[in-house]
């Protein structure tokens, strides 16, 4: 009986929860993931921060590396590289429906070889993991300076 009623816990503290890369609106890649022992404090917290600003970092220097590598192989510019409207890429993470991180970064500052072409398939499962070990963290930072980050209890 107590194994049917742990079993529940686990079930019932399991929180669904996606990630989104979209360029424009555009999805790149969309992945669902469950999170265990969901901590609600994590979605304001300067860890939850941390690991999107991690994340984003690794997707600009993979940019950055394809963009070196298009240079190098005597890329030309053309009238319509060069007639660039602002584009963005947005990193959007869900819990359920309600967005609990949403972040965007230019992309119009690499070629559209490469913006166009974006393919985090690979680093996807660190991705999640990175981001389930985080939400599901019992302690975490919600003081910056003299401020609160959690205002919901």
């Amino acid at each position: 009986m107590k194994k049917i009623i742990k079993m529940r816990q686990t079930i019932d503290n399991a929180q669904k929860c996606e990630v989104v890369l979209k360029l424009e609106n555009n999805i790149v890649c969309q992945r669902f993931f469950s999170v265990r022992n969901f901590n609600n404090r994590a979605c304001n917290s300067l860890d939850l921060h941390w690991t999107v600003s991690n994340i984003i970092d690794d997707i600009v220097s993979m940019l950055k590396l394809k963009t070196l590598f298009i240079m190098e192989s005597h890329h030309k510019v053309t009238a319509m590289d060069e007639a660039q409207n602002d584009e963005y890429f947005t990193l959007t993470i869900k819990k359920g429906n309600k967005i609990i991180y949403d972040t965007i970064t230019p992309a119009n500052v690499y070629p559209p070889k490469v913006r166009y072409t974006v393919d985090i398939r690979p680093q996807i499962s660190s991705i999640i993991r990175e981001l389930t070990k985080t939400l599901s963290q019992k302690k975490v930072v919600t003081h910056y300076q003299d401020y609160e980050l959690n205002t919901n209890y």
